[in-house]
């Protein structure tokens, strides 16, 4: 009799589960959606330089390849006493092992009106939203004032983005630390607020935002910030389905694992991705959610087979943080190097996991690498591979950013 392994999410974690499991198990996927979000670069899509369909690769197509059942369902109860996991229309779906692969959810951290009026930066379609918004703005006479809640990783490249298509706009970024991209060098917060002296943006640091309405944002001091545009980057938090389960502690918590990625509550149960909390935290990145997709498929065939399970070894690869056409950081450890050229490696690392994950095997998902490729060229056809040329002959502006004294 073939083993049982439900994988519930087919995000990068899931997707590289799936994808480590031999045909001769009986797996099976459920996710909410038929594809994996390239989430590392959904900022592209607020300057259109990416479009939605290149930012989703085919996870069905791709998990069906590799001999394993796909459902497209949401799984909305898991009871780790059973050993079942409910879909809201697929019913009961029996594992000997689970894997649990959901990501997290958009976190307003209980601030008023910020899920009725802000936009939330949390995936594909909540950033081809927001595109729009933006464009429809430009098309308006008058001012247009944006603001961005959130000066991490995720505000700073909305930010880029904005400057990029729609650099006459006024910007307010709000950050509730005492820096931008607090968990980087210090370098990092000083460069981009010079880049973005040539614009009229405001930044605001140690702020705590209070409330948002439909066309303003307070502020616990009391300050009033117009706003014709809201955008949310408050990072993410646990989803719902983790604390249902009984996974973690609270709800909102992500899921308590030892480093083996199984559950701390729940034997035979592995968490991988943004939703699983590591005994030495890490940083919720998709190389290390694509590791972990990886090492749980791994431990769950060595539970069954009862064999010693396997610690995970997070690697140590550079973090890439784009800011639009200024530039790109590419950070390692403390130090870091800034410039425009940088962004090409971030395209790059772009185009090579994407096709690593769903390799161009058949028409449908060589057409989705070609919309990859063509969605990385600043204009269409061959004058936008000119420019391309050019732009990698004349991207010379390269700052290394060495540690703080």
């Amino acid at each position: 009799m073939s083993r049982r392994i439900v994988i519930v999410g087919a995000g990068f974690a899931g997707l590289s589960a799936a994808i480590g499991i031999s045909a001769d198990d009986d797996v099976t996927v459920v996710s909410d959606q038929p594809w994996c979000e390239f989430l590392p670069n959904i900022h592209e899509l607020l300057s259109s330089r990416k479009r939605p369909t290149a930012l989703r690769l085919d996870a069905q197509g791709r998990i069906q390849r590799a001999g394993h059942r796909f459902v497209l369902d949401e799984i909305v109860e898991i009871d780790v006493a059973t050993h079942r996991a409910r879909g809201r229309t697929s019913g009961a779906h029996e594992f000997d092992a689970l894997i649990v692969a959901v990501g997290g959810v958009n976190a307003t951290h209980g601030v008023d009106g910020a899920d009725r009026h802000a936009l939330p930066f949390k995936s594909v379609g909540d950033c081809a939203r927001i595109r729009d918004r933006l464009q429809a703005l430009a098309a308006r006479s008058g001012e247009h004032r944006v603001v961005i809640v959130g000066g991490g990783l995720e505000g700073v490249e909305a930010l880029g983005e904005i400057l990029r298509a729609f650099p006459r706009f006024h910007i307010e970024l709000i950050e509730g630390g005492p820096r931008l991209l607090p968990t980087t060098p210090r370098s990092l917060d000083r460069t981009v607020r010079r880049e973005c002296a040539p614009f009229d943006v405001t930044v605001h640091v140690e702020t705590r935002v209070e409330a948002v309405h439909e066309d303003a944002v307070l502020t616990a001091d009391g300050a009033h910030i117009p706003s014709d545009l809201t955008i949310w980057t408050g990072g993410p938090t646990g989803s719902p389905l983790l604390a249902s389960a009984g996974l973690t502690p609270s709800a909102g918590a992500w899921a308590p694992v030892h480093d083996t990625l199984e559950a701390s509550a729940a034997p035979g149960v592995f968490v991988a991705g943004d939703a699983a909390q590591l005994p030495a935290p890490i940083s919720k990145q998709a190389y290390h959610a694509i590791d972990m997709g990886t090492c749980a498929a791994a431990n769950a065939i060595r539970r069954l087979e009862g064999r010693p399970l396997e610690p995970f070894s997070p690697s140590g690869k550079p973090m890439l943080i784009s800011f639009g056409h200024l530039g790109c950081f590419l950070v390692v450890g403390k130090w870091a190097l800034f410039g425009p050229a940088v962004s090409l490696a971030k395209e790059g690392v772009f185009q090579l996991v994407a096709a690593q994950l769903v390799p161009p095997l058949d028409t449908g998902s060589a057409a989705g690498l070609w919309d990859r490729f063509a969605g990385a060229l600043p204009e269409p056809g061959w004058p936008g591979l000119s420019s391309l040329i050019h732009g990698l002959v004349g991207a010379t502006d390269l700052r290394v950013l060495p540690p703080n004294p």
